[in-house]
């Protein structure tokens, strides 16, 4: 973690440190290209774990209760490793963390209501979809098409 905490702030050192530059027409901006990449992989390694761990074989309550203890650890994990990172980034982390899951939460529940919705959001449609850090949507697994519709159907059984 050290050694890969170093060469994140070496890397940010260098962006922060460059201004804002023409290539070509287009104007470049390595302090906002570096805050989107950090959000993007945010997203990504969150929505990973969320629709990895939320995966239910026959739905109990001690699995249920594994499950999600396992995803907490996750979390946690990638929360605690991002307000390190963030320190020596220059970025809000605990902000960024509190926006980016609640945009996660609030997409994946807004996909799943589409099976009830006379009329359907599709995710490029979205009030919580972003062009430069989209919500990933993976395939649907068991019937349900987020981690949202599943752990409902494990807390209804």
């Amino acid at each position: 973690l050290a050694r890969a905490t170093h060469q994140v702030s070496v890397f940010a050192e260098g962006v922060l440190g460059m201004d804002a530059t023409l290539v070509g027409l287009v104007e470049v901006q390595p302090r906002r290209m570096l805050h989107e990449g950090i959000r993007k992989e945010l997203v990504r390694q969150v929505v990973l774990a969320l629709h990895g761990i939320l995966i239910f074989k026959a739905p109990r309550a001690e699995e249920l209760e594994e499950r999600l203890a396992q995803l907490e650890r996750a979390l946690s994990g990638f929360k605690r490793s991002f307000e390190y990172v963030s320190d020596y980034v220059g970025v809000h982390g605990l902000r960024i963390w509190q926006e980016e899951l609640a945009r996660i939460i609030n997409f994946n529940v807004e996909q799943e209501c589409n099976d009830v919705l006379k009329k359907r959001v599709h995710e490029w449609e979205s009030r919580f979809q972003s062009e430069a850090v989209p919500v990933p949507l993976p395939p649907p697994v068991d019937g349900a098409a987020t981690f949202v519709g599943r752990l409902l159907r494990a807390l209804a059984a």
